[in-house]
Formats: C-alpha cells, structure tokens, sequence
C-alpha cells in the first residue's frame, strides 16, 4: 500500500519536462527605528504587484513566490514613517532578506527612500550559486550563454564544450524558467535564450538541494524577462561586416557578422504584463579559424582515379584568408513571457521558438574536398518551448504550483533541390532535371545512381565533382510534454517545506539513411542477389525485404519505417524514455544557522530496446538477424534514492561558512544508446563477432548502460572587507562513478564477443575556488575569479579506449589507469574590469562614457604524445601525421599544450535623450589578435610541424610534384588532418571587432 501512495504522489506530476519552481523569498524584520522593538503587523507590499506580507508578533515577514527581478519594497505601520527601498533583487529559489527599521512620525514624518545595492555576498545559500544578472550581461564583450558561463570559477570551455568542476561534457541541466531546456539525445542546450531577453542566470555547480536533478556537475537556471509596470522598447544591431571575404579591416577579417534584436515590454492592463523579444543572427562565415591564404593554379588529376592522368581540375584550388565559402549560419528566435496576476493566483506563460538554418560541408577541413562542389546539403533545426505555471496562495505561509509544459525539436539533414524526396538525390535524370549538366550535357555520372567519380590528384588527394550528389538524409523529431506539481509551506518563521514531483515523458523518432546510391541501386534490381521487386511482391518475404533494404541504405530506424512513414507500435517503434521523480526538502533558518536537508528519488526508464540473451541469441543465419520480435525486450528502469545535506553558518552579517553533501544521478546522452533494431542486430551479430573490432569499430551498442554517479563535497567561506569589497573561496570533492567506456562484452568463457557501452569508469576530482568582487567605486567595478583542480580519471570521454588503451594480453581486457583528464586545466581564471561614467556624470563628453576589459588565463591541457609514423598502415601520405593508430611514447596524459592569455575589450557611448537612450558601441574580441595554441601536433608537441615530412618514409612522396607545397598549405598552414581526425583546431580563434547601436526607451 505504501508504495502505490508514493506512486501516486509521483503521478501528480504526469510527463513534464523537467519544470521546476522558479520563484524566489522575501524575509526580513520590521522593528522600531529607536527602541529596536518588533513591530507587530506591519504591512509589506511589493509596489506594482499584488504581494505582500504582514509582520508577526516577532516582527518577522515573508514573503512567498516572488517572480524573479528588481522590485521597489514598502515597509509601512500605523503611526510611523513609511519606508521605500528601490533597486531590491529578488532571485530564482533563492531568499532575500531586507530588515526595515521604521521611524515614529514624531521624528521622521515623511517617508524615507533608499536605493538597496547588490549584497556583495549570499548569505542564505547553502550552496555554491554564480549569478549573472541583465546588468552584468550587458557589459559582456560577447554573446552567448556558454560564454558566459565559461567565466564561472570551476568551468573549462576547450575546444567548443563545457566541463564544470571536472565533470565529463554532457554534465549540465539547462533551465528556462523552469522548463527543460536540454537535449537528453546530446544532453546540451536545445533552447538558447536571447540575451537581452534574460532577467537572470544561475549557475550551481556545487551540490543543490534536493529539488534539483538530471545533471551530475551543474544547473543553468536562465529566468526570463518579465514586462514591468512602464512600457519599453528597445531595438540592438551589430555588425563586423566591415570587409570582403578573404580581406581584413584594421588587420581583422570579417566574418559576416549581423545580429539584430526587438524587445518590447509592459502592461496591458494592470495586473497582466508581458515581454517580447526576436533575434536575428546570420554569420557569412560561421568558423572562426585561421587559414592562411594559398593558391594552386593549373592542377591537374593523376594515375590513381578514374579520371584520365592530365584531365585539368574544375579550377583552381585557393583557401582565402580566415574564410570558407558558402559556410553561412542563419538564425532566427522569438521568446516571449506574459504574466497575470489576480491574487491568489498566478499564471506565468513563457514560449520560444527558433529556427537555424546551414549547409553542411563546407566547414573546415571538408570544405576543401567540397571546394568545387555546386550541390548543396542542408541542416535545419527547429525548437519550440512553451510552458505555464499556475501558482495559488493558499495563505500568507502557504502556496502550490502546478506547471504545464511542451518541448518539440525538428532536424533534418537534406538535400535542398529535393527536401523529402531522397530516393532523387542520387538519380542522374532527377539531376538532370534539376540542371546539373556540364557543357556537353552530361551530368558525368558512372551509372545512373552512382555519382561521378571524384578528382585525384598530386597522389590522391581527392576532390568532389561539381555535380556530386548528396548521399545520405536524416530526419530526428523529438517532443516532450508533463506536467508538475510542487507545494511549499512556511510551516513557522523557522521552518520552510518543500515537496514535488514529476514525470517527464519523451517521444523520440529517427529515420537516417547514409548509403542512398547504393539502396536506389539495390530497389533498382541491380547491384544485389536479391531482386528488390520480388522481395516486395511477396509478403511472406516483407521482413527480409526491409532487412535488406536497411542493410543496402545503411539505414537506422526508430518511429519510422523504410518509407519514411511513421511507426508507433512495436521495437521499430520511437523510443519512448520515461523520467520520474519526487523530493521533499526542509529548509531551517535561522539567526545564525541556515539548513537544508532533502531527500529526492529518481526514476530512469530508457526503455531501450535489447536482446533477451544478448550473450547466445537466437539468430536467423540467413538473414544474420534476430529470429523474431519474442527475442527482443525492453530495458529495465532504474530507481535511486539521493540524500542531499547543506547548510550555511552567518558567522556575522560579513562572514559566512557554507558546506554540502549530496548524491546525484544522469543517464548519458542517449544518441549513444539508442539503435534501430536492425543496427542493434549487425552490432551483436554471432556471425560478424570480431575480438578487435573495439579499435575498427566506433560505436557500441548501448542497452548494458545504467545511470552515471557522482558524490560532491563542498566547503566554503563568504566574507565582506569594508563597504565595497567581498571575496570567497571554496572547495570541492567528487567521486565520480559508473561513468561509460566503449569496451568488449564477455562471454562466459572470457571472450569479447561484441562492442558495447558500459558502466565501467570512474575519477576523482577536487579543487579550490576563489571570487574577489569589488562594488562600483570611483566608477570602477572589478570581478576576479579564478580556480585550482585537479581531476584524474580511468578515461575522458566514453570512448576514450578506442585510441589511449592499451590491449592486457595476460587478461584479454582494457586496463583501467587512473590518469589526468584530457579536459582538466590546472589554473583557470578571469579579471573583468569595468570602468563608466553614469548619466549625470562627466559632463557632456565623459557622461555614458565606459569602457570593460576582459582578462582571462588558463594553463594547457594534457595530452599523450605518440610516435612519428613509421608506416602509412591505414593513413594516407596526407593524413599519416596524425595516423589514426598511434603509439604512445609516454604514460596517458602526461604532456601539456601551452596556457593561454587573452584579453577582449568593449567601449561605449550612451546618449541620454528625453525618454530616450542611444548607446554607440564596439566589442573586441581576441584585442591583439594572438594565435593562441590550444592544442599540438601530438607527434612533436608543437602547432607548427607533425613531423611528417621530416620523416624519412615522406622521401618517395616529397620527390613528386606539387607534394610537400601542398602537404604544407593544406596540413601545417591550415591542419586540414588535424581537424578531420580530431574534431578540433589548433589554434583559438582571431580577433573579431563587431560595432553596434543600441536605442532604447
């Protein structure tokens, strides 16, 4: 029985997606200005709102479910001067307190105004808790919320992603005013909020409270805009289009930057507000990187393609200065909130929607092969966020909140000239049709459905033909909806309880097709043994028609079927996972001592579709498939209990100490896991079972995993110096655990049979962080972060074995070693300098004038170096410097690439007008445009040689014509190998000057 009542408490919450409370409190005393007596049953109002709060006989108040912002706050009592504070933030979960002390008319009879300034430090988190608020993200030179994040102590952004206090990528919860908004196929952002449409952003990367999970290093808690009770307007453009492509202003190329955004906020009537806000985002180029400039004129094919010896390439091949073509980005967002309150209820709707929009090939490296290409591939992606939140008051102690949220993400990777219709996009009539034909009216396929061939040259390096087709199509729809349900009582002053629950419920649908030609050759009758029409004709032979018509294209399918049409029933059915979760948290507060102590249950349903024996299944050899649908199951859901411990000790109303305990839990970005039941079959196959095929092989099955673990530790203290200046420092420890490796699954008698994912990596990680805050004095505003780490671990990444192990002969395994993480940073910090005059200030030349420098600094990563190639084995002569199988000269991890220094610059102009602002600005990004090393040859340890052509075995290449000019352009100059094999560039990007006008009313 009481586990069908705990059932039932989870159930309140039906399929959300991961709403949680987003309100803050207000606390404080009301006391006599004299005397310091209590003052019973003074009335606090929130001005513009219809909250409020009555003292008790201890002159304490409360105020419950207040929306994050800045709020103006009224103290008033019959018989004594009222008190206003403007200028009061309020935060997303968070308690503010503001004591008023109130003077008897006798000696104050008009009321008293006071502006209330950011407290240099929180005294009631129990946790560590970075905000950023709109004002602070104003003065950013950049944009981007994980660039802003990149700036917290205990974050390292390398290479494009995000590793908090030593955590894997993929770590992270993004919140949108409490709505989910992250991918759990990629676990990354999927909604990214327009900047001037933040109100504020949390980031917690110690341990939370027992409200929060689905992330094992960090939360985002991005709460949104709210119109306020004037209305306003605002309108923000900026460009660095300032040059064409391949040239440079000021020595900087531009990259076709343009962002335009729209704000517009305020009442409709007096209790229903709301804001609105749309971007525009286009990029020309949208990698930034340098290349050098090169040109090849005259080239010509070689011996080795199919093409006669001598046959003149379609042009020349030319790399332009720090600029690719066709390599654009459009982007296209609006997000809004609307917000009624009509005491004691209130209902905040939120929604986003965006579009982005880019072709495919031709960014770095493979834009090179593209360069002649005239076909297009396209990615679109399209998001929708809407959610709504209902609060009711119960009473002055008292409220619940029920949320209602969906979340729908549409990608497609197609061929624009024939979107759906991916059966044309090999088909030379269809080509032919749509115009692709050279002068003498060919359109030079080999065969009908098989591409011209490509160009070879200098020794086979290959160029695509202008009219290559595309030959593969993606389409991924993912949605989510729920609901939640969370009550919180301020039982006493002393005492606040939270408790909540929810499910969230996903529906997920691919249908991916890579090897088009081949499968329009295959249902063509050519090509294949089996005659495609006859298979179809019968339908005793239907199951071994879509076998074979998944194996020709490559196919992976979940939600759909070979058609494209969608399925709902069945394991070829989408992937419905399930996540389900209850909590309760206690929150004691007192004078000197701040507790929270909370419990929270999760429940992960994956609902993957796996073998029954996955060890000895039963197969059908001809097919070399599953012998039936009565072979296959759905995985397990597994339950976990969390406990979550904190508290915090106001030594004084300057110091505090603050230390945390908890457990938490995430699955792993399920594009890992998840296969279509004909791709699970060709992984675990009896009959294509290879002891090696970890290292050929680089991807596994995913139906073993389970959810991964981590155990945090936290200590701190905050501390105020004077009446401007604040620091604090904090350390931490995680255990990290059942984090998953790529690795070979036994058989009872010790032989790897097939390639899976699994449970099997574990690390450690500790370190200490610092923040030194100064308050705007004399105009200067300054913010020092800085963190000391250390994380150490079996592997990096979930594959990391593929290509650091080494093979134990004596026990048939991957050994596990703890070494240093390929992400960890040792040093990393920041200094934000931020100097202005405000309106009123200066004069007419100096008033708005301001200027914020940006300084951060990082010491390199490690890295593992290997031996210079002593044969091409599987490399070609224009890969072999960075050879896909390597041998480590040195343990794992134990060299470093360069730290790194770099310092962006923004400068502004505002102009005070009646009713109106103009704000002239320029970012600078990267000010003195240095070539930052963020990552090395691993064979030299250097960004400017791999050694390749140092070698003795380069000897029977350099002596060929046009080899080592172009093996030094394309490799050296400009790591085209580089950055095929690994992902990533060895160079940070160049300076970017974006110049901007902001009018505002």
């Amino acid at each position: 029985m009481k586990g069908v009542r705990f059932l039932l408490v989870v159930s309140m919450a039906a399929v959300s997606s991961h709403l949680i409370a987003q309100d803050g409190k207000l606390r404080g005393i009301i006391t006599d200005g004299v005397t310091g007596e209590p003052l019973i049953a003074a009335n606090v109002i929130m001005e513009g709102t219809a909250i409020g709060a009555a003292s008790d006989i201890n002159g304490e108040y409360v105020v419950l479910s207040v929306p994050p912002g800045l709020y103006t706050v009224k103290a008033s009592f019959i018989g004594y001067a009222a008190v206003t504070i403007s200028n009061l933030r309020v935060s997303a979960n968070l308690t503010t307190t503001q004591d008023f002390r109130l003077q008897s008319t006798i000696i104050q009879s008009s009321e008293i105004v006071i502006t209330a300034e950011r407290p240099l430090i929180q005294r009631n988190t129990t946790n560590t808790v970075r905000l950023q608020t709109q004002g602070d993200i104003q003065s950013l030179p950049f944009r981007g919320l994980q660039n802003i994040l990149a700036l917290s102590p205990g974050v390292v952004q390398q290479d494009g992603i995000l590793y908090v206090r030593g955590g894997r990528a993929g770590e992270v919860a993004y919140f949108i005013d409490g709505a989910m908004a992250t991918n759990p196929l990629s676990n990354s952002e999927t909604i990214t909020p327009i900047q001037e449409a933040i109100e504020e952003i949390q980031l917690q990367s110690g341990g939370y409270t027992a409200e929060f999970g689905g992330a094992n290093s960090a939360i985002v808690r991005t709460t949104m805009r709210t119109g306020g009770s004037q209305f306003n307007a605002s309108v923000d453009y900026q460009t660095d289009d300032f040059a064409k492509p391949g040239e440079q202003f000021f020595r900087t190329s531009a990259r076709g930057y343009r962002n335009a955004v729209v704000t517009v906020g305020g009442p409709i009537f007096s209790n229903l507000r709301f804001f609105v806000a749309g971007q525009h985002n286009y990029l020309r180029n949208r990698s930034s990187m340098y290349l050098e400039p090169r040109s090849f004129e005259n080239m010509v094919t070689d011996s080795f393609g199919v093409w006669p010896a001598g046959t003149p390439l379609p042009g020349p091949i030319e790399i332009k200065r720090n600029y690719l073509y066709k390599n654009w980005r459009n982007e296209n967002t609006i997000q809004g909130t609307l917000l009624l309150d009509v005491n004691p209820l209130k209902i905040r709707i939120s929604g986003s929607y965006g579009e982005v929009d880019l072709p495919t090939g031709r960014s770095w490296p493979a834009a090179l092969r593209n360069l002649f290409r005239q076909r297009d591939y396209r990615n679109e992606t399209k998001n929708t966020l809407a959610n709504l939140r209902l609060t009711h008051v119960l009473g002055p102690k008292t409220f619940y909140e029920v949320g209602v949220s969906y979340l729908n993400l549409d990608f497609r990777a197609y061929d624009p000239d024939f979107g759906n219709d991916w059966k044309s996009y090999n088909d030379s009539i269809a080509s032919r049709d749509k115009g692709y034909i050279g002068e003498k009216g060919s359109t030079d396929f080999l065969e009908r459905f098989l591409g011209p061939a490509v160009y070879s040259t200098i020794y086979g390096f290959q160029f695509d033909h202008p009219f290559a087709p595309n030959n593969s199509y993606q389409r991924n729809d993912q949605f989510a909806i729920g609901l939640t349900v969370d009550f919180t009582s301020q039982v006493n002053p002393h005492w606040e309880l939270k408790a909540g629950g929810k499910i969230d419920s996903w529906t997920m649908r691919l249908f991916s097709v890579r090897a088009i030609g081949t499968l329009d050759a295959f249902l063509n009758g050519s090509g294949d043994t089996y005659a495609a029409d006859k298979l179809a004709a019968d339908p005793s032979l239907r199951k071994e028609y879509e076998i074979f018509v998944q194996r020709q294209g490559e196919m992976n399918l979940y939600g759909y079927d070979i058609d494209g049409k969608k399925v709902d029933e069945g394991f070829g059915g989408p992937r419905k996972p399930l996540f389900a979760s209850a909590y309760i948290q206690n929150k004691f507060e007192f004078s000197d001592l701040i507790l929270n102590a909370g419990v929270r249950y999760e429940l992960f349903d994956m609902k993957n579709v796996a073998p029954i024996d996955h060890l000895n299944p039963t197969w059908d050899d001809q097919l070399n498939y599953f012998s039936g649908d009565d072979q296959l199951k759905e995985t397990d859901a597994v339950h976990l209990v969390l406990p979550r411990v904190s508290f915090s000790f106001p030594v004084t109303n300057r110091t505090v100490f603050y230390a945390m305990y908890g457990k938490y839990a995430q699955l792993p970005e399920l594009n890992r896991l998840y296969d279509g039941v004909r791709l699970l079959a060709s992984r675990i196959s009896p009959q294509t079972r290879v002891g090696f095929a970890l290292l050929s092989n680089p991807r596994g099955t995913g139906f073993l995993v389970k959810p991964e673990r981590t155990t945090q530790y936290e200590l701190g203290i905050r501390q105020v110096l004077g009446d401007n200046f604040a620091f604090t420092v904090t350390g931490f420890y995680k255990d990290l655990r059942d984090q998953i490796q790529l690795n070979f699954v036994f058989n009872e008698p010790g032989v790897p049979v097939f390639v899976a994912y699994g449970n099997s990596d574990f690390g450690t990680v500790k370190g200490l962080e610092l923040t030194f805050e100064l308050r705007r004095t004399q105009r200067l505003q300054a913010r020092v972060n800085y963190a000391l780490s250390d994380a150490r671990g079996t592997a990096s990444n979930p594959t990391s074995s593929q290509r650091t192990a080494v093979w134990d002969y004596s026990t048939g395994r991957f050994p596990a070693y703890i070494n240093v993480l390929g992400y960890h940073q040792t040093h990393r910090g920041s200094i934000l300098l931020d100097y202005r005059w405000t309106k009123g200030e200066g004069g007419a030349i100096f008033e708005g004038l301001g200027a914020n420098a940006l300084l951060t600094f990082n010491s390199g990563h490690p890295y593992t170096k290997v031996k210079e190639p002593e044969a091409l084995l599987q490399s070609s002569p224009w890969n072999i410097g960075v050879a896909s199988t390597p041998t480590s000269v040195e343990p794992i991890n134990s060299s470093s690439t360069p730290s790194v220094f770099n310092v962006d610059l923004s400068a502004s102009k505002v102009f005070f007008f009646d009713g109106l602002t103009a704000e002239l600005y320029v970012n600078i990004l990267n000010l003195f445009d240095a070539k930052h090393v963020v990552n090395v040859f691993r064979t030299t340890g250097t960004p400017t040689d791999d050694g390749w052509l140092r070698s003795h075995l380069a000897a029977q290449y350099t002596q060929i014509s046009n080899y080592s000019d172009f093996y030094r352009a394309i490799n050296i100059d400009n790591r085209w190998a580089y950055t095929g094999f690994t992902g990533n560039d060895i160079y940070g990007p160049p300076r970017e000057i974006r110049v901007g006008l902001k009018l505002e009313r």
